[in-house]
C-alpha cells in the first residue's frame, strides 16, 4: 500500500516503481506535492503553508508507527533550499490523478486522467521487474486492480501501486517532470565509465 502515514487530513504516500530522486507525497485536501526525501523541498505542485510546514517538521507519525506529534523525532538534514509551498498552477504538470481505468486485455489498461488526457499503458515491461511485480504474472492478479481515488492511481489489493507520475507519462507520451529527467541524466552520466 503506497499510504505511509495519515495526520490531520494529510495523507503521506510513497509508490512502488518510483524514480529518482527519491521523494515521497503528500496530499491535503485536492492539493498535493512531491517533497524531495533529503533536502524536503518542493519538487513540484502546491499545499497550504501550514499543512507543508507539518509535513517537514515530522509531526505524524513516523513509518515504524512511532508517533511524533508531541515534538519533531526526524529533523531534516538540510534546510529546504525553496520555502515556496505554492507553486502556480500551470506549473503543476504531472502531478495528475487517475479518475478512471479499463482493462483492455493482456497487459494494457486504458488511463484516464484528471485533465481530460488518455492514454493506453502497457504493463507487460513490470513482469520483468521482479519483487512485487511477480505477482503480475497471474493475470487474474493483474486484472483485479482500482483506482484509489485517494491517491490518484492504480492499486492492486492495496499491495501494489505505480507512481502516478509515471503512469501519466507512460499513458500520453509526455517526458517525465523536469526535476526526475535532471536527475536521471546525472545518474546516466555517473554510470558512465570514464
Amino acid at each position: 500500500m503506497p499510504e505511509i502515514s495519515r495526520f490531520y487530513g494529510i495523507i503521506i504516500s510513497i509508490f512502488y516503481d518510483e524514480h529518482n530522486p527519491p521523494h515521497f507525497h503528500a496530499r491535503y485536501g485536492k492539493d498535493k506535492v512531491a517533497i524531495d526525501i533529503g533536502t524536503l523541498e518542493v519538487l513540484e505542485g502546491k499545499i497550504p503553508p501550514r499543512a507543508l510546514k507539518m509535513v517537514r517538521e515530522g509531526r505524524h507519525p513516523d513509518i515504524s508507527g512511532n508517533s511524533c506529534a508531541g515534538g519533531n523525532l526526524r529533523k531534516p538534514i538540510n534546510r529546504p533550499r525553496r520555502f515556496c509551498p505554492w507553486i502556480e498552477p500551470e506549473e503543476q504538470l504531472m502531478l495528475h490523478d487517475v479518475v478512471s481505468a479499463v482493462h483492455e486485455g493482456g497487459y494494457r489498461i486504458a488511463i484516464t486522467f484528471d485533465d481530460g488526457k488518455k492514454g493506453v499503458v502497457d504493463f507487460s515491461e513490470y513482469l520483468l521487474k521482479g519483487g512485487v511485480f511477480d505477482r503480475f504474472n497471474d493475470i487474474g492478479f493483474f486484472k483485479d486492480f482500482r483506482v484509489n481515488d485517494e491517491l490518484g492511481t492504480l492499486t492492486w489489493r492495496h499491495d501494489i501501486d505505480i507512481a502516478p507520475e509515471k503512469l501519466y507519462s507512460k499513458a500520453t507520451g509526455g517526458p517525465l517532470p523536469e526535476w526526475m529527467e535532471a536527475n536521471r541524466k546525472s545518474q546516466r552520466k555517473a554510470e558512465i565509465p570514464a
